[in-house]
């Protein structure tokens, strides 16, 4: 690979992406305004709930508001990061093919886009992070940053191996929320999980690891250094296999 191709194909991938002025306002716009629905509807009772990553099984409090802000926050940035990444492979899909043709390799235009993929998502977690700062203040608030991003990394990384496995735009977007809305907007739930009868499939779901991260880290002082680790995991494996089944293509 050329540092020189890859810097040229990001700089296009990125522009690309910003002259989709709708597209960058929703990004924003969105999870805005389900935090703001959340303020609205949510209740601010004071609830128990227990960490799903801790092997003991220590109960943690919090308010209900609180606790729903960053959980619908980690489903909007899964979604949206997965969305971002299919746009990425399936929009830019004719670009990248005379890329092809003039020289450049498949792991070139690959790799230019992860980048654009992962600085979209880095800038989405902060703005998103930094938007419940107005309704409350996190225990660790980078940490919880953290965990958002690796759960916008995991989905992300998904949305770019649908993209490169199927062809169609309607196939890719049902592919995308049938997992998303399943695991990270329903299953994830950490109100959900303590009476789950098959709490093991939760477990092995892409968002359980990130999602908890960002959790524990708003809420408790429990270590999750290994939910780290597995959340990464997921997210390298994801990205793995779009990059394989691109080269394939």
């Amino acid at each position: 690979m050329r540092w020189s191709r890859i810097i040229t194909s990001f700089t296009m991938h990125l522009r690309m992406l910003a002259r989709q002025k709708a597209v960058l306002l929703l990004l924003i716009t969105t999870p805005a305004l389900f935090l703001v629905i959340v303020q609205f509807t949510a209740s601010r009772n004071n609830i128990f709930f227990q960490l799903n990553i801790t092997e003991s099984t220590a109960v943690t409090r919090a308010k209900s508001v609180e606790l729903s802000s960053v959980f619908v926050s980690m489903a909007v940035i899964g979604f949206l990061s997965s969305f971002v990444a299919l746009s990425l492979v399936q929009q830019f899909k004719n670009a990248n093919r005379r890329l092809v043709i003039c020289g450049y390799r498949p792991a070139e235009l690959v790799f230019s886009s992860i980048t654009v993929l992962l600085l979209v998502i880095l800038l989405l977690s902060v703005i998103v992070g930094s938007c419940i700062l107005f309704f409350f203040k996190p225990l660790h608030f980078w940490l919880m940053v953290t965990g958002m991003f690796l759960t916008g990394a995991v989905y992300g990384g998904y949305g770019l191996l649908v993209g490169n496995l199927v062809q169609s735009d309607l196939e890719g977007t049902l592919m995308i929320i049938l997992l998303a809305n399943i695991d990270a907007g329903w299953l994830q739930n950490p109100l959900f999980f303590p009476g789950a009868r098959n709490k093991l499939l939760i477990q092995l779901l892409p968002a359980h690891n990130s999602s908890q991260v960002a959790i524990t880290a708003a809420f408790s002082n429990a270590p999750f250094g290994h939910a780290i680790v597995l959340g990464l995991a997921y997210s390298i494996c994801f990205f793995v296999a779009a990059v394989y089944v691109a080269y394939r293509r």
